[in-house]
């Protein structure tokens, strides 16, 4: 069957329609209360509000004495307050008199009474009673002393909806009050990858190379929020990739290859079949520009019964394959002898509890439709109710399925080729799962080039770049097969159709783990601007060195699928950008 033709979509448009993709379908998720030792990680829900005052009472900032009025001090008599005093973590005091001091511990609750706090290297006890304090210290009225609500007074916003989770943020949750947080639910993401020509260890040999995006792909969506469901390996036959479209449950379905016009792409059929809503179909951008994203029909709440998906995660036998995957010589899913069911209908021990192959159209129904940008999708109905950590999947039927009227789900359709998938992770995937998340939108991070870089005549072109203090570098390897480029790269520069001159202000796409270490506003302001620290930050920790350091850290993987989709009909750069 011809394709017919079409003009692909805008790379900045791609992106803005894949960031609205979802929008109806995170507003309707309940949130997800975790306990502080299982929040580490998530984004948070709501804002973080202070339950108390912080400190909640005066406390002393320092080990010294406390005073009352000016000195010098009487210090007290009893042998236990001149042992040790007032410390953290008792109760109230009896008030201190005019004119008398008593030792006391950091964090201690200061007594009524107290001015000041002297701290122990600048008092003076000779033993005659009286404390006095040094002179080149005089004290001053409130010193060393954190006055109850210093911090913030309880109700006060003390982080935005959308915060990452850090170590610093839970301890800033206890401090506050709180037990647990209401965090985003992850969305789970299936990964598949196509293609007979691929092996998963060993050398390549006889036309055939090692995969490149099972290892990486997987990794790269947990590293934007997702919860990683599975990663399959599925051969170039459309009833198993349309079998394992069809029965995947998970919020959002990844595929690796398949999804050009050749006569072994599969993706296409498959989500006419299923009878999916083409969101963006092909982006003009290279490398990748054969991406796609589909919008699915929710999952079905009905299954015939127990299967062996439904054992506990990591019951497999020793040795046995991973779900989805074949060894060689066995017989395809859905094929004679296979000893599992026909595509359309639930295969055993190949999808996650809760799916269905059920509600999809036959073969030869109505094709998907390519909306315009800003068309927005189908949204659950009613109030969100939050939900615990043990049953973060949302609303399910009585077989513990989700409800046919439940959110609807994506499918992103990424290149074979190892760095134009790259290209389609940060074209369409995060822009997806960063609403799907709640993570806020990145600030705009210019760079201005170090070198020139060629242009593709109509297309933008998305270049592997390191930071050299405050510049952007053009890698070398950046052609669509390779990824030794990007393995050393601290994010893709946006390159406009026609390229761009050495000094040019280019946008750089930050990586995931670049993100998440420069990344997150934690002020009120979502929106807070980080740009003015760029610079500072790229000649700082998080490049420093990296661009003069080109040895073999990132080997360069094998050219999966080398050619095969990406027609790239500008030079692939195999040399300087």
């Amino acid at each position: 069957m011809t394709e017919p033709h079409h003009s692909p979509t805008p790379w900045p448009d791609a992106r803005a329609i894949a960031a609205r993709a979802a929008v109806k379908e995170a507003a309707h998720t309940a949130p997800v209360m975790r306990p502080l030792s299982e929040a580490l990680g998530q984004v948070l829900a709501a804002p973080l509000a202070a339950l108390t005052d912080l400190p909640p009472f005066d406390t002393s900032a320092m080990d010294g004495w406390a005073l009352s009025g000016p000195g010098p001090w009487r210090l007290p008599t009893d042998e236990e307050d001149q042992g040790h005093g007032i410390l953290a973590g008792h109760g109230e005091a009896a008030p201190l008199p005019d004119g008398h001091a008593v030792r006391i511990a950091t964090g201690a609750r200061v007594p009524p009474g107290a001015t000041a706090v002297l701290r122990s290297e600048y008092g003076t006890d000779a033993g005659d009673g009286w404390l006095h304090a040094s002179p080149a210290h005089p004290v001053v009225l409130g010193q060393d002393i954190r006055t109850r609500g210093q911090e913030c007074r309880s109700g006060d916003q003390l982080l935005p909806a959308g915060t990452l989770v850090t170590p610093a943020v839970l301890g800033l949750a206890a401090a506050a009050g709180y037990d647990e947080l209401p965090t985003v639910r992850r969305p789970r993401v299936e990964v598949l990858v196509l293609g007979d020509e691929l092996l998963t260890e060993g050398l390549p040999y006889d036309g055939r190379i090692r995969d490149a995006l099972g290892p990486m792909v997987g990794p790269w969506l947990r590293a934007l929020g997702a919860e990683l469901s599975g990663t399959r390996r599925l051969a170039d036959e459309a009833d198993a990739v349309y079998a394992a479209v069809a029965e995947s449950s998970a919020d959002v379905v990844v595929t690796t290859g398949g999804t050009a016009a050749g006569p072994l792409d599969h993706v296409h059929p498959t989500l006419r079949r299923l009878g999916a809503e083409l969101l963006v179909d092909g982006v003009a951008v290279r490398p990748g520009h054969p991406m796609l994203l589909a919008r699915l029909a929710p999952v079905g709440p009905e299954r015939e019964g127990p299967g062996p998906e439904d054992a506990a995660p990591g019951s497999r036998e020793p040795g046995s394959p991973e779900p989805g995957s074949r060894e060689p010589g066995s017989p395809e899913p859905g094929s004679p002898g296979s000893g599992s069911s026909g595509p359309g209908s639930p295969g055993p021990g190949s999808r996650e509890p809760g799916s269905s192959g059920r509600g999809s159209p036959e073969p030869g129904s109505p094709g998907p439709r390519k909306p315009e940008p800003g068309d927005s999708g189908p949204g659950s109905s009613g109030p969100a109710r939050p939900e615990s950590a043990g049953n973060a999947e949302g609303p399910r039927g009585a077989e513990g399925r989700r409800s046919p009227s439940g959110p609807a789900r994506h499918l992103v359709g990424l290149p074979g080729n190892p760095l134009a998938a790259v290209s389609g992770l940060l074209t369409l995937a995060e822009p997806l799962l960063r609403t799907l998340t709640g993570r806020p939108a990145p600030a705009p991070g210019p760079a201005p080039l170090a070198e020139a870089v060629q242009g593709h005549p109509r297309d933008t072109r998305l270049v592997p770049v390191a930071f050299r203090q405050d510049m952007a570098v053009p890698l070398r390897f950046n052609g669509p097969a390779m990824l030794r480029g990007i393995a050393v790269a601290d994010g893709l520069a946006v390159i406009p159709p026609g390229g761009a001159k050495r000094g040019a202000e280019v946008e750089v796409l930050d990586l995931p783990w670049s993100a998440s270490a420069t990344g997150q506003a934690t002020d009120t302001d979502p929106a807070a601007d980080r740009s003015a620290d760029r610079p500072a930050d790229r000649q700082g920790g998080r490049a420093a060195g990296r661009v003069t350091d080109r040895r073999a850290t990132g080997r360069m993987a094998g050219r999966q699928t080398a050619g095969r989709e990406d027609d790239e009909d500008i030079s692939p750069q195999e040399g300087p950008a």
